[in-house]
């Protein structure tokens, strides 16, 4: 138990009726069964991943692949005109987007794509689901923005905050499929996929294949030093969910006096999900050597990416079911 968790759990053991260690030790045996069938990235997604980490890759190559899923393209077309990545000129054909983005930038544009179709969809908490799809895009684009800072890979940073909560979407939709807990709300199932989601992400992203470091971060992304050992990803991604959180695209609603322009970091609700205390935010920053005005200046890019991410429907608490 990490973090948060081990600070709550004694008061928490019993969740609207459910009971907590319960519902934990159903995820893990789900988890672990040889017969989890996890969501699934769509396979042109899958093979566009596998073809941005080759050499010399002609843009036609990304091209075929996307125009073998229609609905897919669609999205990718969209994210792509969106005030995030705006240009002069309007980008109206595949091989216009591959061209203006570049490789690297069209995988992550389709990644995003494909969680927003596939992943990031349970039936019943669509609310949440939508929340979880946009604080994810934020944090990767802020990831990038910090990692611009730092000395750490930006574009391997942006995939980890792209599927860096993929966990919180597979345990709900464990959940839902299951009688026992398909009635309960979001609300009394938050605090039990917050305490589970690092482990199902790196469960995910095994699955999926995905490069080793990637799973590893992901199932350690509230930890700086996981094992002992600084991890300046995992640093950055912290910093990255205390501004989503403070420009309003956190899980949890941001604090009323956010300010861009401040130095100082709010302290996350210490019954709030999917946050890091701010001790934990201050050894992220300090293993990142980020000072107060290097945050500060993160934390006003961090207002501004989420604006042009799009206004959020933050909820007074975590969105239930519709």
């Amino acid at each position: 138990m990490s973090r948060l968790q081990a600070a709550i759990s004694e008061a928490s053991l019993s969740l609207g009726g459910l009971d907590r260690f319960d519902v934990v030790a159903h995820l893990q045996r789900t988890f672990s069964s040889p017969s989890y069938k996890p969501p699934m990235l769509p396979q042109v997604a899958v093979e566009l991943l596998q073809l941005a980490q080759q050499p010399d890759v002609d843009f036609e190559d990304a091209v075929a692949l996307l125009e073998k899923d229609p609905v897919l393209a669609t999205r990718v077309l969209s994210i792509a005109q969106s005030a995030t990545y705006a240009s002069r000129s309007p980008i109206s054909t595949l091989h216009q987007a591959t061209v203006r983005l570049g490789l690297k930038t069209m995988r992550d544009v389709v990644l995003e794509a494909a969680l927003n179709l596939k992943v990031f969809r349970v039936p019943g908490f669509e609310a949440a689901m939508e929340r979880l799809a946009r604080h994810s895009t934020a944090t990767a684009h802020i990831m990038r923005a910090i990692c611009r800072r730092t000395r750490v890979e930006t574009e391997f940073a942006f995939l980890c905050g792209l599927i860096h909560d993929v966990g919180f979407a597979a345990s709900l939709l464990a959940l839902s499929n299951d009688p026992t807990w398909r009635t309960s709300t979001f609300e009394e199932l938050a605090p039990v996929l917050d305490e589970v989601h690092e482990e199902a992400s790196g469960v995910l992203t095994r699955l999926w294949r995905l490069p080793d470091p990637l799973q590893r971060m992901v199932a350690t992304h509230h930890e700086a030093a996981p094992n002992g050992k600084i991890e300046q990803v995992n640093a950055s991604l912290i910093v990255a969910e205390q501004l989503v959180w403070e420009a309003g695209a956190g899980l949890m609603p941001p604090p009323d006096d956010a300010d861009p322009r401040s130095l100082a970091t709010p302290e996350p609700p210490h019954d709030g999900i999917d946050v890091n205390w701010s001790g934990v935010v201050d050894e992220a920053r300090n293993c990142l050597g980020m000072d107060e005005l290097g945050l500060g200046a993160a934390r006003a890019e961090a207002f501004q990416i989420v604006e042009a991410l799009g206004a959020a429907q933050a909820p007074a608490r975590p969105a239930g079911r519709r």
